[in-house]
C-alpha cells in the first residue's frame, strides 16, 4: 500500500484506522497534501470532501454525533483551521469526538511574512480536550515520540469524556511524495475505567426518602432505555417530579416534558408548594430560560449535579453536592433503594401540567396561522421515527411547547446555541445514519449556513423545513429589542435573499406554504421519496407570530 513519505502523516492515517476511525472530512489545500495522500490511500477510512472549512467542521460534528465515534477533520495551514472554531466549541460543550488534523508550515516561519502562516499551534485550545504538535524530524527518537503522541491524541477524543482534539502537523516541502507503507509505531490500547461512587450511598438514599419535594432536571443528551426506566421508577414516587426537554430525548407520560408551558401555571399561591427542596441535574444544556430563572430565584436547599467530568457546574446558583460520576451509575445505585413518603409534590406538578396542557389546546384552536400553529402542524405531521434537528434559536424554543409522542429523536446545537452551523450539522448527521432526518430552521439560520449544500454527500433522507418570519423574529418577542423601532432592524436582521431561488440553485426540490391548507399539502409533498434533500419553505407574518406568542403565554397564566 502506498502512503505519504512524510512519517507523521502516514502514522496518523495508519493509527486512526487501527483505532477504528472510519471517516475523514477533508477541505482542499496544498500544505495538507501529505495528509490527503495518507488518508485517501488508507482503505479502512472513507474520505469526504467539503470545501468550506466552517461547514466541514459542523458536517463532521453531525456525523460524530450520530456515530458516537471520532471523525477526522483535515485542513491546510493558515486561517483554514480558524474556520473550525465554531464547530469545535459546539463539539466541546456537546462532548462530541472530533480529531482536528491541521497542516502547518514549519514553525520557524511563523511571523516571518510567509504565506498561509499564522500562530497555529494550540490555536483552538480553549475548547479542546487535548492539543499536540508533531515533530518534523524523523530520527528514531522523534518517530517514537510522534507515535506515542498520536496514540494519546486519538484516545483523548473519547476518554475520559468525548470531545475535540487538535493535532498540528508542520510539513517541509516537497509535499507530494509517496512511499510503500511499512509497519510504524506501536499501537497503544486505551483501557477505559468507569468511575464509581463511594460505597456509602446511605445518606443519598436516606435524604431522598425523607425529602418531600425532589425535582430531577435532565439536559441535552440521548439516553438509554435503562436510564429512562430508572427515572420512571423515581417519578412514580410521590415526592419526585422529573423535568425533561425535547433535546433530553426522554419523553414519557410520567415526566414534565413541556417545561416553558407548564411553568406558566406557577404563581404566588402555589410557588412554595412547587419549589423543590432537592434539585438533581445531569446532562447537557437546558433550553428553557424560564426554568433557569425560576430555580435561581427559588434557590433549592440542596442541588446535586451529577457528571463524571464537569466540576462545580452551578447553573442555578444553589450547588451543594458535586457528584463526579456518570448519571446511569448514580441512578443505578438508587434503584429500588429510595422509599416513597406522604408527599403530594409529584401530584401537584402533574395537576399544573394537566391544566396548562388543556389551556394550550384551547388557545391553539383559536390561533391564526403563525409560527406557533406551524409548529403544531409540523410535530403532528412529521412521520414517526424521524431524527429532528432544531436550529437556533426560535425553532429550539417553539418545539418545547408541544407534547412529543411520535418517537422522534431531537438534536440541536445548544452547546453554544449559535446559528452558524445548524444546517451543516443536520447534513452530516443524515449522511452518517441514512435515517429519515428533518431540519427545522429559520430563514436567517438557513441563509447563514447555505454552504452546507456545497458538497456531494447529501442524503435523500434529509428534509429541510424553513420558516421565514422576516428575519430574526425572536427579537420581536424578547423584551428590549422591540422597544425601539429604529434599533430593531439591527437585531432582527431582515434580508432580501430569495430562499426558493437559493434552494433551486442547489438542484433540490422545494415546496411552499403560506397558510394552513398549503402547509398540509407541502408536508405531504415534502415527505414523498426524492433523490436529493427536499425543502419546504413556509412564509409567516413577521408581526403576527411574536404577538401571538406573547398572548399565548398571557392566556396560559390566566388559565
Amino acid at each position: 500500500m502506498v502512503t505519504s513519505d512524510h512519517f507523521s502523516a502516514a502514522e496518523l492515517a495508519r493509527l486512526c484506522a487501527a483505532k477504528g476511525i472510519r471517516h475523514a472530512v477533508i477541505s482542499p489545500g496544498s500544505r495538507n497534501a501529505p495528509l490527503v495522500i495518507a488518508f485517501s490511500k488508507q482503505p479502512e477510512i472513507q474520505c469526504l470532501q467539503v470545501i468550506d472549512e466552517r461547514s466541514a467542521a459542523f458536517f463532521a460534528m453531525g456525523m460524530a454525533q450520530q456515530l458516537h465515534q471520532p471523525v477526522v477533520l483535515i485542513c491546510t495551514s493558515g486561517s483554514a483551521v480558524l474556520n473550525y472554531g465554531p464547530a469545535i466549541a459546539e463539539a466541546f460543550y456537546q462532548r462530541i469526538p472530533l480529531l482536528v488534523i491541521a497542516a502547518d508550515r514549519p514553525e520557524e516561519w511563523t511571523d516571518q511574512g510567509e504565506g498561509q502562516t499564522i500562530r497555529q499551534r494550540d490555536v483552538l485550545v480553549p475548547h479542546l480536550r487535548k492539543s499536540i504538535q508533531l515533530p518534523r524530524s524523523t530520527d528514531e527518537l522523534s518517530r517514537w515520540h510522534c507515535g506515542r503522541m498520536i496514540n494519546a491524541a486519538i484516545d483523548a477524543t473519547l476518554l475520559p469524556v468525548p470531545g475535540p482534539v487538535q493535532v498540528n502537523v508542520p510539513f517541509d516541502e516537497p509535499l507530494y511524495g509517496t512511499v510503500e507503507a511499512t509497519e510504524g509505531s506501536r499501537f497503544i490500547a486505551p483501557v477505559p475505567v468507569e468511575s464509581f461512587m463511594l460505597p456509602d450511598t446511605g445518606w443519598r438514599v436516606q435524604q431522598l426518602s425523607k425529602s418531600l419535594k425532589v425535582m430531577i432536571l435532565v439536559g441535552q443528551g440521548v439516553w438509554s432505555e435503562g436510564m429512562k426506566k430508572q427515572l420512571q421508577q423515581l417519578a412514580a414516587l410521590p415526592q419526585f417530579t422529573v423535568f425533561t426537554e425535547a433535546t433530553s430525548n426522554l419523553d414519557d407520560a410520567a415526566f414534565i416534558t413541556c417545561i416553558d408551558r407548564t411553568l406558566e401555571g406557577v404563581n404566588a399561591s402555589n410557588g412554595n408548594d412547587l419549589k423543590p427542596d432537592v434539585l438533581i441535574t445531569f446532562g447537557g444544556a437546558i433550553v428553557s430560560k424560564r426554568i433557569k430563572g425560576l430555580l435561581r430565584k427559588w434557590r433549592p436547599a440542596q442541588h446535586w449535579h451529577v457528571d463524571a467530568d464537569q466540576r462545580y457546574h452551578d447553573t442555578y446558583r444553589s450547588l451543594t453536592h458535586d457528584l463526579a460520576v456518570a448519571p446511569h451509575i448514580f441512578l443505578a445505585q438508587l434503584e429500588g433503594q429510595v422509599k416513597g413518603n406522604e408527599s403530594l409534590y409529584g401530584e401537584a406538578w402533574r395537576m399544573v401540567d394537566a391544566r396548562m396542557r388543556e389551556a394550550h389546546r384551547a388557545i391553539l384552536k383559536a390561533t391564526p396561522f403563525c409560527d406557533l400553529t406551524v409548529f403544531e402542524a409540523l410535530l403532528e405531521h412529521i412521520p414517526e421515527g424521524n431524527d429532528i434537528h432544531l436550529a437556533n434559536s426560535t425553532a429550539a424554543r417553539y418545539a418545547q411547547l408541544f407534547d412529543r409522542e411520535r418517537g422522534h429523536r431531537y438534536f440541536s446545537n445548544r452547546g453554544t446555541s449559535g446559528i452558524d452551523g445548524c444546517t451543516s450539522t443536520a447534513v452530516g448527521a443524515a449522511f452518517a445514519t441514512d435515517r429519515p432526518t428533518t431540519l427545522i430552521t429559520g430563514d436567517v439560520a438557513f441563509c447563514y449556513d447555505s454552504n452546507a449544500f456545497w458538497n456531494n454527500h447529501l442524503s435523500p433522507e434529509l428534509k429541510i423545513i424553513v420558516i421565514d418570519n422576516g428575519g430574526g423574529n425572536i427579537f420581536r418577542y424578547i423584551d428590549g429589542p422591540d422597544m425601539d423601532p429604529e434599533l430593531l432592524p439591527w437585531f432582527e436582521s431582515p434580508h432580501k435573499r430569495d430562499i426558493p431561488a437559493m434552494v433551486k440553485s442547489f438542484g433540490m426540490p422545494y415546496y411552499t406554504a403560506q397558510d394552513e391548507a398549503s402547509l398540509k399539502l407541502g408536508l405531504a409533498d415534502l415527505y414523498k421519496p426524492h433523490d436529493t434533500p427536499a425543502v419546504l419553505y413556509i412564509k409567516t407574518d413577521a408581526l403576527t407570530s411574536p404577538k401571538v406568542l406573547r398572548e399565548y403565554f398571557t392566556k396560559l397564566r390566566s388559565a
